[in-house]
């Protein structure tokens, strides 16, 4: 058996070496490898194939191909009980680097031309060294992005083979075309965090559309030079800015970029505070806080922050290539508006302080209107926020009985119905007068002549009783940290829509409380013909009939 075992790495190791030369047949061509039976067949005195069997059953439980050179070209395997698994694809460049492909196998064992894994390597076969990885929907088998790692070829010793991060991330369109692409500079504080804090995004051919950076120096009127806009346009944008009277909307997420064309001359110029003169003008504890504040409490990821930098940490854990939630929602929220200052309560939501200084400065500042793109779990459940968070949360509405909190139903791929019991998520949960629920429909915009073909989205949470309204959340185009857009799907896109038609109908009739607005929002909700849909309201958000409500209300 031992010198089975040793023919047997012989033969493994003149495969890896066959890169320029002829694989010949093996001279043992059946190896046994304790209930495994590894059977070599050749064409022309020359490797063509192999087929592994486990010896128990009889089974086979493996296959591969070769090329004229010993590489593999096609792998497959099967389970002891003879359940098609894994089929791969090898493709091979001069430069030494390979493509290998992975597909998916359907429930009749059929191979189907959808690809789950796809990776081009270089080196070793047993370790290689990857190059590209692409990142691919594991429920739709789309394509979504690219992501390129680089190393120091002079010098491979120096970098960690065992977390390798990509230094540049290509944003893939439906037909697998690149449509943009990032270059990502990490926070090497917390390596193993992929924490971005500085990124430049660029077109498919290679123009600069922005860049981020975290902790730039930032002041609104240099920024607004950055733009290239019209003396005129500067002015304006600048006048917007400081413009001590306009309302502020306060809105809980994870970030902004502070530094993006819609956003800088959006931010709240509080009448309470001066902004960056290092004083807490309004003695609320914190210092220059007009336009929000920052709260993360991770020290596991080296996330410490209490301070008045609003802008997005970008994670690669959960997405493929930097996105900005916050940053998306406020720019959907202040859309066409120039009345209202944006105030950001950013970071990790669900720190108790950081809800209860929300909270304190709605209640105090008298904010009419908050958004909540976000959601905690429910008290209890595993990956949860803590259960005084929920404490903290809950009485962000009690406190604030005259403020519209307009919340995220939530996402997921089942339990969508929030009306059952199990199904809780907070704070779509919690069930209080000054709250609209949004759920997303399964478009990114409205077209009146399309109002009775839309429907919830496939993954939004939905409930007669805890949801009042639907609205666009899918593929809905907002602003991107970095500059430029990007499409994103989710409740937290629809809640964001509701909050701007609130607030342009409050600049029709500011008499009108927030409640009131809620109230019309809700009676001149759309009912499509084919029949209610599954929240209070029964439809759709109706722009223009509830703006007719509202203006009709003044005209009384």
């Amino acid at each position: 058996m031992k010198y089975i075992a040793t023919a047997r790495i012989l033969i493994l190791s003149q495969l890896t070496f066959m890169a320029t030369m002829a694989a010949p047949c093996p001279a043992n061509k059946i190896v046994i490898d304790g209930n495994w039976q590894t059977t070599y067949q050749c064409k022309d005195n020359k490797l063509s194939a192999s087929i592994e069997t486990y010896l128990k059953t009889g089974a086979k439980t493996g296959a591969s191909t070769y090329d004229e050179q010993g590489r593999v070209l096609t792998n497959d395997s099967w389970s002891t009980d003879g359940i098609y698994t894994y089929h791969a694809e090898v493709e091979y460049f001069e430069n030494g680097q390979r493509q290998k492909s992975v597909f998916f196998i359907d429930e009749n064992g059929v191979v189907t031309d959808k690809v789950k894994e796809k990776t081009v390597v270089k080196g070793d076969l047993d370790d290689p060294t990857i190059i590209k990885e692409w990142v691919i929907s594991q429920s739709s088998y789309k394509q979504i992005g690219i992501k390129h790692y680089r190393y120091n070829d002079t010098n491979e010793d120096d970098f960690d083979f065992s977390a390798p991060k990509p230094y540049r991330i290509d944003v893939l369109t439906p037909n697998g075309e690149v449509s943009k692409f990032y270059e990502v500079v990490y926070n090497m504080q917390a390596p193993m965090a992929n924490l971005v804090s500085e990124f430049k995004a660029y077109t498919a051919d290679g123009n600069l559309i922005g860049h981020y950076n975290e902790s730039d120096t930032f002041s609104v009127s240099e920024q607004l030079k950055n733009f290239n806009l019209t003396d005129k346009e500067y002015q304006r944008r600048l006048s917007i800015f400081e413009d001590k009277s306009r309302e502020p909307v306060v809105i809980i997420d994870t970030g902004f970029d502070i530094m993006h064309p819609s956003l800088t001359h959006k931010l709240y110029n509080s009448p309470f505070d001066i902004a960056g003169d290092g004083i807490d003008n309004d003695n609320n504890g914190r210092v220059d806080d007009s336009w929000g504040w920052q709260r993360q409490d991770d020290a596991g990821l080296s996330l410490l922050r209490d301070d008045n930098n609003i802008r997005e940490t970008h994670s690669l854990v959960h997405t493929p290539y930097p996105v900005s939630h916050g940053t998306h929602v406020a720019a959907l929220a202040l859309k066409d508006l120039d009345k209202y200052g944006l105030v950001g309560f950013a970071g990790d939501v669900a720190i108790t302080d950081h809800l209860e200084k929300a909270a304190e400065y709605i209640k105090e500042k008298k904010v009419k209107f908050v958004n909540m793109s976000f959601a905690i779990g429910f008290p209890g459940a595993p990956m949860s926020a803590p259960r005084e968070s929920f404490y903290y949360l809950e009485n962000t509405f009690i406190d604030n009985p005259e403020t519209v909190f307009v919340v995220a139903a939530g996402n997921a791929r089942g339990n969508l119905d929030l009306d059952l019991k199990g199904n809780d998520n907070y704070p779509a949960s919690y069930d209080y007068a000054n709250m609209i629920k949004v759920g997303a429909l399964n478009t990114a915009s409205l077209k009146k002549d399309k109002m009775d073909t839309y429907r919830p989205a496939s993954f939004s949470k939905f409930g007669n009783k805890k949801v009042q309204i639907f609205a666009p959340g899918q593929g809905v185009v907002s602003a991107q940290s970095g500059g430029g857009t990007i499409a994103l799907n989710g409740t937290s896109m629809a809640a964001p829509f509701v909050t701007n038609v609130l607030l342009k109908g409050h600049n029709l009739n500011p008499e009108l409380s927030p409640l009131e607005l809620k109230d019309l929002l809700l009676a001149t909700a759309y009912i499509p013909r084919s029949g209610r849909l599954p929240c209070e309201s029964g439809g759709i958000v109706d722009p223009d009939a509830f703006y007719k409500a509202v203006l009709k209300t003044k005209s009384n």
